[in-house]
């Protein structure tokens, strides 16, 4: 049997950590003997115990290296040397395990348009096709690609406007999630639109979040609420009518996927990722980015005539079905396996 050693040293939760757990369950679907290696108390854990996981490892990071590097780096020659492939999903991680093992097989899934690390992987995954191009003009050898896809299910409930139009986004706050282009966008919306007919909710956190707290007061927006990160963000998005996406840079955008698979109406900018995924009008909408005003103006025609585009949150959950789905990926797994082990 496949044995691989999957390895995700991030702390809190986000996409990466989607795909890493979304890949840790396609691994289970394909039989395949997946050891989970994270950083010890990482937020990530609970959704693993809760996946019936029997083994899990857990590691101390700092942001460069393990803490006690000897004894704890002999634990992880150890894990190394037991496993066909090593599969990480950060470029630090990469460097980290092949100075443990430098005969290992290291597969990296390529998350963004980084260029540092690529090197130390002898396999580079990309999870969209923009990553694919990014890495292939690059001259990289061993690029494949496997679109990032869905690990939690598609909820069948009846899509309905709530009464008063919630609006939802989520990520870490720093500038190229765009959350500062957000709330300039939510200034000029309550100019034109009563804020009575829609509340908004930002989740997340990082260190920018004194920065969006302060914008919220000074700009007298009230009924925005800016929260940490949810671990029951699929609970938040079937209470979401709108998502949106205002990131400046999305090498994929999970949020988008997982947005449409609980009937959300999403909203992104035409930031490389969502490009990917939505078709304009059609399954989503696409505005410019860093532009608040056309954010402000595509809200508010949302806003009025929300019964317009429920045909649209439709067909976003329905194409899941066909496209993004863990199902899906199996082939696509299987063909990169292929080709890592026996070409």
């Amino acid at each position: 049997m496949l044995k691989i050693l999957h390895v995700c040293s991030g702390k809190g939760l986000g996409g990466t950590r989607s795909v890493f757990i979304a890949y840790q369950k396609l691994f289970e679907k394909l039989g395949i003997d997946s050891t989970p290696v994270i950083r010890r108390n990482a937020q990530i854990k609970n959704e693993l115990i809760s996946s019936s996981l029997q083994k899990l490892e857990e590691i101390s990071y700092t942001r460069r290296l393990p803490i006690k590097w000897q004894k704890v780096s002999k634990a992880m020659k150890n894990l190394a040397h037991t496993q066909d492939l090593i599969w990480v999903h950060k470029p630090i991680d990469a460097r980290i395990w092949r100075s443990l093992s430098p005969e290992a097989k290291i597969v990296m899934v390529v998350h963004g348009f980084q260029n540092t690390n690529l090197g130390c992987a002898n396999y580079l995954i990309a999870v969209s096709q923009p990553v694919f191009d990014h890495l292939q003009k690059k001259g990289l050898d061993n690029v494949f690609l496997i679109n990032n896809f869905l690990s939690m299910p598609i909820s069948q409930h009846e899509i309905s406007w709530n009464k008063r139009i919630t609006i939802s986004s989520f990520g870490f706050f720093r500038r190229k999630k765009g959350f500062t282009d957000f709330i300039r966008a939510l200034r000029i919306l309550k100019k034109t639109i009563s804020p009575d007919k829609y509340s908004v909710n930002i989740y997340g956190n990082g260190r920018l979040e004194i920065i969006l707290k302060a914008m919220k007061l000074l700009l007298n927006i009230k009924n925005l609420q800016i929260n940490n990160w949810t671990t029951d963000v699929k609970t938040c998005l079937k209470n979401t009518d709108i998502l949106v996406i205002p990131s400046r840079s999305e090498s994929f955008s999970m949020m988008t996927i997982e947005g449409m698979s609980q009937g959300c109406l999403v909203v992104a900018t035409k930031c490389k990722g969502p490009e990917f995924i939505i078709a304009n009008e059609v399954n989503g909408i696409l505005i410019e980015k860093q532009n608040p005003q056309i954010m402000a103006d595509t809200l508010k025609r949302i806003i009025e005539s929300p019964e317009l585009f429920t045909k649209i949150r439709e067909s976003g959950r329905r194409m899941l079905k066909n496209k993004f789905n863990i199902n899906n990926s199996k082939q696509s797994l299987n063909n990169v396996l292929g080709n890592i082990l026996y070409v």
